[in-house]
């Protein structure tokens, strides 16, 4: 008699061990538990044997699933050229400390790596846990590979190269193999392409495909280069080439061209504005505004500073790039939160003293420590005053201190610098709202890392004695470290707390902005109805939906100027990637049995009775 499957086996114990549970009160405890115990080990065995031999042993489900990843090949070129004078084994051990070098990047922003081909790393990311900025992630770690490689090669006396080919696109992402061995992996054409760019680049270039260029064109200097016949191609592919960080990265939101008022959020701007009005005589100076992506808060963030400096003149020279300017109202500066940031200490607290002192976090070492010091002896003067905030700011921005300065802060353990850090903010909060009312926007607290979120609770107060204001923009993440700001304002101010939470917009506002954003009255109905309803009255959604409609020329302006046509592609759109990923990043957060729900019944339609998604579930 042939062996009974794993499977067969697991299904058999499991129903033997429930008959026995239900014959409890029968048998008696004793009997019960003796019996069963045996059964359950042996149960835990024949499951952990099935198991996927590489699968992740939490995230998602194994099932193939269709996600946009980017997918990362980085080739470390030098080792067949070394091996060649080297024992094998030290070749081996080489390599090993190389990729122990390189992975940390790679992990650093949420990256997965997916296998090792010989001197050779594939890395996804979005896969198996999505992030709504996959392809900025994977980029910032190709960087820091390059910079971490050239360390290497100081410490080992080595000459490594790297390069990379980097795509973005929708895959099969699931266990792949045979059924006694299955290892999680992704499958399609945006893998393929990803492998043709590494293959097709040369030592130090990181080479990017179409769609991860589109989605980080803003953030990143790329240089870009003749499209390229890759195999398997039929036609030439576009090729970009990956340079740096930009000093002053853009927006990834909004329709070059494409411009409409705010629609929909008038009752929240004038709430927002009767704060700035009142900065001099309200002591309740802090704001809160939750919402989901892509419904406005940063465009709502945008129109109250605009509105709030009605006569701005040219900043000095001191003056925050990322500050937006002053005039007679409010002198503005944003601290912005990344989302690989909560593990990265003080990240938010860093980003607003960059934009206090008027220079990028990507600017050079003696650019920062002569703003630091301009902005400091400006306000304290060159005395004890300005030691009392110099060094400390200067420390927390990892700058290379001298003389009074740097004997003030070596011999501090940490807990003696987080205090002086505290006092040294505080003293400079104070002094910039005293010389002209100050507001501070802290953008993206969900993503708040815990040290700068508990500085920034004791930095609270000081809206109470000085014309200095606080604005805490998330999303409804509870969970989160920087929800505690959130809690700490409504706890300190109750029902004085300027708090919104922004809804998507009903159908008349979003059919509006689409109106705006095309500058057309009469916007033929079979498009305005595909765009609203993929929309569902989120701003940022009807922008990409918009986008993709005109980059696949589903909707076309008219030949004769004003106004757009449906194109033959407008019955074929789909979600754009950058919303995919947005999407996957929030259901990849749910539980397994969630996400299972969430599945069929996305399956099953658009619409339909909650009987019919229990029916199916049971089965």
């Amino acid at each position: 008699m042939a062996a009974k499957a794993p499977s067969e086996q697991i299904a058999q114990l499991e129903a033997t061990i429930t008959g026995l549970e239900a014959q409890r009160a029968l048998l008696g405890d004793a009997l019960v538990d003796n019996a069963t115990g045996p059964l359950k080990k042996q149960l835990d065995e024949l499951k952990k044997a099935a198991a996927p031999a590489s699968a992740p042993t939490s995230g998602p489900s194994f099932e193939g699933e269709r996600k946009a990843v980017t997918i990362m090949f980085a080739d470390i070129s030098g080792f067949t050229a070394m091996s060649e004078k080297m024992d094998p084994e030290q070749v081996r051990s080489l390599m090993n400390a190389c990729f122990e070098t390189l992975v940390p990047a790679i992990k650093d922003y949420d990256g997965t790596v997916n296998k090792f081909i010989g001197d050779e790393i594939m890395a996804l990311f979005g896969a198996p846990q999505a992030h709504e900025n996959d392809p900025e992630r994977a980029l910032r770690a190709a960087l820091d590979m390059m910079q971490e490689l050239d360390k290497f090669n100081a410490k080992h006396g080595t000459d490594l190269g790297l390069h990379f080919g980097i795509n973005t696109g929708t895959v099969i992402a699931g266990s792949i193999g045979s059924s006694t061995q299955q290892q999680y992996d992704v499958m399609g054409d945006a893998v393929n392409l990803a492998a043709r760019l590494e293959d097709a680049s040369d030592r130090g270039q990181i080479f990017v495909g179409p769609d991860t260029y589109k989605q980080t064109a803003p953030i990143f200097e790329f240089e870009t280069l003749e499209p390229i016949r890759l195999k398997g191609k039929a036609e030439p592919v576009a090729i970009f080439q990956l340079k740096s960080v930009k000093a002053m990265p853009g927006s990834v939101r909004g329709l070059a061209g494409l411009t409409s008022r705010m629609v929909g959020r008038d009752t929240e701007l004038n709430a927002l504005l009767g704060l700035t009005t009142n900065i001099q005589t309200d002591p309740n100076r802090v704001a809160v505004i939750i919402g989901e992506p892509g419904l406005g808060k940063s465009r709502l963030m945008a129109e109250w500073k605009a509105s709030s400096t009605p006569t701005p003149t040219p900043p000095p020279s001191r003056s925050s790039a990322m500050g937006e300017g002053r005039g007679d109202g409010v002198r503005w500066y944003e601290g912005r939160c990344v989302s690989y940031g909560q593990g990265l200490a003080y990240h938010l607290l860093l980003d607003l003293l960059h934009a206090l002192i008027g220079v990028p976090a990507a600017a050079a070492e003696a650019e920062t420590h002569a703003s630091l010091r301009a902005l400091t002896e400006d306000l304290f003067g060159t005395g004890e005053a300005l030691l009392d905030v110099y060094p400390y700011l200067g420390h927390l921005l990892s700058l290379e201190l001298e003389g009074e300065a740097l004997e003030r802060v070596k011999m501090l353990d940490p807990q003696a610098l987080q205090a002086q850090y505290l006092a040294s903010l505080r003293k400079l909060l104070r002094a910039l709202a005293e010389r002209q009312p100050t507001g501070l926007v802290f953008d993206d607290i969900h993503w708040a890392d815990p040290s700068s979120t508990e500085l920034l609770i004791k930095l609270m107060p000081l809206t109470h004695d000085v014309p200095l204001l606080f604005c805490f923009v998330t999303r409804p993440d509870q969970e989160a470290p920087g929800w505690r700001l959130v809690t700490t304002a409504r706890e300190s101010l109750g029902d004085k707390l300027v708090e919104f939470t922004l809804n998507p917009l009903n159908e008349h506002d979003s059919r509006q902005l689409v109106s705006n954003l095309l500058e057309v009255e009469a916007l033929p109905e079979n498009i305005r109805a595909i765009i609203l309803q993929k929309a569902e009255g989120n701003p940022f959604f009807v922008e990409e939906v918009i986008r993709m409609l005109i980059d696949r020329g589903a909707i076309l302006p008219r030949e004769e100027g004003r106004g757009w046509v449906a194109g033959k592609e407008i019955a074929n759109v789909e979600i754009p990637d950058n919303l995919q990923g947005l999407l996957l990043a929030r259901i990849d957060r749910l539980p397994d049995d969630v996400k299972r729900t969430l599945r069929v019944a996305s399956v099953i339609g658009r619409q339909f009775a909650v009987k019919v998604l229990e029916q199916v579930l049971v089965r």
